[in-house]
């Protein structure tokens, strides 16, 4: 599995956009079929479980699981075809 930890970044005013860039950037990386763990702060990311399921929709992920510890969330995504 891959760890792509975006903990400390700076995302500008708009971190939707900025993860959705993040993912595409990633789908080109992976084949089907792998996984991939994305670390964030829930300060910069507040999204909730809908929102990361759509952005792995559109970035040809399927949501494996989103865990979420002491002020950070883990996204677990699995490349799709």
């Amino acid at each position: 599995m891959i760890v792509e930890d975006q903990r400390n970044i700076t995302c500008g005013g708009d971190p939707f956009n900025y993860l959705k860039s993040t993912l595409k950037g990633l789908s080109f990386q992976l084949e089907p079929g792998q996984d991939v763990k994305v670390l964030l702060l829930k300060e910069k990311f507040p999204f909730n479980r809908d929102v990361y399921e759509g952005l792995a929709r559109t970035s040809r992920f399927k949501l494996i699981d989103v865990e979420e510890n002491d002020g950070e969330v883990a996204v677990i995504l699995r490349k799709t075809q």
